[in-house]
C-alpha cells in the first residue's frame, strides 16, 4: 500500500483510506474513455460497498470481543485489522461470512426499488452506466452480489478462504488447518494471475498476486504463534499451577537459662523468681517492666 490516512470513525473503528483509492479516483475521472462522472460515481458506490463489507466483519469480531484496529480501503478491496485471530472454528466461520452476509442483505433490500422504478437497461450497467436512478440501483445490486459470492471462493485468507479453514479445523490443529486452506488459496491464486495475464485484465493479476502472498504471510504468522507457544510450554511447563503446602518444621525448646548465664545480665520471664508461690506470673512480670509511672505509699486507714 501507499501510506494510508484516516477520514471517518465507525462504531469505534477508524476507517482510513489508502492513497491508491485516491489515485484511482483521479485517474478515472481524467483517463475514463465513457462517461467519467458516471465511472466515479460507480466507484464511490464501490468504495462505500467494500465500507459496508468490513464493517459486517468487524460488528461480527465485536460481538466476539475481538478488537479491530482499523480498516484499510485500497484500490483491490478492503481490510479489517484485529488485535487478534482466535484460534477457534466457530468465531472464524461468523467473522469470515459476516462480510459477504452484509452483501446479500443490501441487493436484497434493493431489489424491491429496483422493481419500483423500472429494470434498466443494459447499457445502464457499471461500467458505462449513467447517473440514472434504475443504472444506479441495478449497478449496487450486481456490486453486491459480485462481491458476496467472489469473496466466498475459498482462496484464503480471503472470506470464502477463512471458512474453509474453519471447517478444516473441525478435524486437524489449526496450524494444519491453514497450511491447508493457504495451499488450496495458491492454486486461486495462480489460476487468477494466469487468467490476468493470458487476458490482460492486470487487476486480476494483482488480485492472484495479493491473495498468494497475504495467504503465505498468514500461514507463517500462525507457524511462528505456534512456536512461541511451543517454547512457552517447554519453558514454564513444569510450573503450572499447584496447590500450596507447608510442611511444619520440629523445633527444639531452647534450654532454661538463668541471668547468671546471659552474658548480658538480662533477665528472662522464665527465669522470674517472683512467681514461685507469690502470685506473679510472667505476664505480671512484663506488665510491671513496662511501668513508667511512679508508685506512692498506700494510705494508712487511720489518717
Amino acid at each position: 500500500m501507499f501510506g494510508s490516512f484516516p477520514i471517518a470513525r465507525v462504531f469505534g473503528t477508524t476507517v482510513r483510506i489508502d492513497l491508491s483509492w485516491v489515485l484511482l479516483v483521479i485517474g478515472t475521472a481524467a483517463l475514463w474513455p465513457g462517461d467519467p462522472l458516471a465511472a466515479v460515481i460507480n466507484l464511490l458506490l464501490l468504495f462505500t460497498l467494500v465500507t459496508l463489507h468490513e464493517l459486517g466483519h468487524t460488528l461480527a469480531a465485536r460481538y466476539f470481543k475481538i478488537e479491530v484496529l482499523d480498516i484499510t480501503l485500497w484500490f483491490l478491496g478492503g481490510m479489517a485489522r484485529m488485535r487478534e485471530i482466535p484460534e477457534n472454528p466457530k468465531v472464524e466461520a461468523v467473522v469470515a461470512l459476516a462480510g459477504p452476509a452484509v452483501n446479500f442483505l443490501l441487493a436484497a433490500l434493493a431489489l424491491p426499488f429496483l422493481l419500483a422504478s423500472g429494470i434498466a437497461n443494459m447499457s445502464d450497467l457499471a461500467p458505462n452506466a449513467t447517473a440514472t436512478l434504475a443504472g444506479l440501483l441495478a449497478n449496487f445490486i450486481l456490486i453486491n452480489l459480485f462481491m458476496g459470492a467472489s469473496n466466498l471462493l475459498p482462496a484464503f485468507p480471503m472470506d470464502g478462504g477463512r471458512v474453509f479453514r474453519a471447517l478444516c479445523g473441525l478435524f486437524t490443529d489449526w496450524l494444519n488447518a491453514t497450511r491447508i486452506a493457504a495451499g488450496v488459496g495458491k492454486l486461486f491464486a495462480a489460476g487468477l494471475i494466469v487468467l490476468g495475464f493470458v487476458s490482460r485484465q492486470w487487476s486480476i493479476a494483482a488480485v492472484g498476486l495479493f491473495v498468494w502472498l497475504a495467504g503465505s504471510r498468514e500461514l507463517w504468522a500462525v507457524r511462528m504463534r505456534r512456536m512461541q507457544q511451543q517454547m512457552r510450554e517447554q519453558t514454564f511447563g513444569g510450573l503450572g499451577e499447584r496447590a500450596a503446602t507447608f510442611t511444619p518444621v520440629e523445633t527444639e525448646e531452647p534450654p532454661q537459662r538463668g541471668a547468671e548465664d546471659d552474658p548480658s545480665g538480662a533477665r528472662r520471664p522464665s527465669d522470674n523468681p517472683l512467681a514461685q508461690g507469690r502470685g506473679l506470673d510472667d505476664e505480671a512480670v512484663r506488665r510491671l517492666e513496662r511501668f513508667r509511672g511512679s508508685i506512692r505509699k498506700p494510705r494508712d486507714p487511720q489518717d
